[in-house]
């Protein structure tokens, strides 16, 4: 199973689990996030990150999704992006995670498509003006 680890602002992750938990219906095992607040140290986040990834993979990989591409915590992950056996999306939001969580018994590549796909396919504009 493909772990996931948030690493996103504040309490996002945090909250995006428990709407997760809501909708499935149970809690979800091999999740986790790390908040980064403006006042956090930053080679303490990186220490917990570390910690998590080493929890959370249990053979086939990390997921690691973060909300802003650019922010402090997308640039904290830039150094996984070169590893095996992790990859990074940012742009997080429920229907990715979703995704993730019910589709992570596959490979980490085929996961990562259909987050990707469900978020993109998430944002309608739903007034016809």
């Amino acid at each position: 199973m493909i772990g996931i680890l948030l690493v996103t602002h504040g309490q996002i992750g945090r909250s995006l689990i428990d709407c997760s938990s809501n909708i499935l219906g149970k809690s979800i095992n091999f999740l986790e996030c790390i908040p980064v607040d403006p006042k956090s140290d930053l080679q303490e986040c990186e220490k917990f990150i570390e910690n998590e990834i080493k929890n959370l993979d249990t053979g086939s990989g990390v997921l690691i999704l973060t909300d802003i591409y650019g922010a402090t915590p997308c640039n904290i992950l830039k150094k996984y992006t070169s590893q095996n056996s992790i990859e990074v999306i940012t742009g997080l939001n429920l229907p990715m995670l979703v995704q993730a969580i019910t589709n992570r018994d596959g490979s980490l590549s085929q996961t990562v498509r259909k987050c990707m796909q469900s978020a993109q396919e998430s944002i309608i504009k739903m007034n016809n003006k």
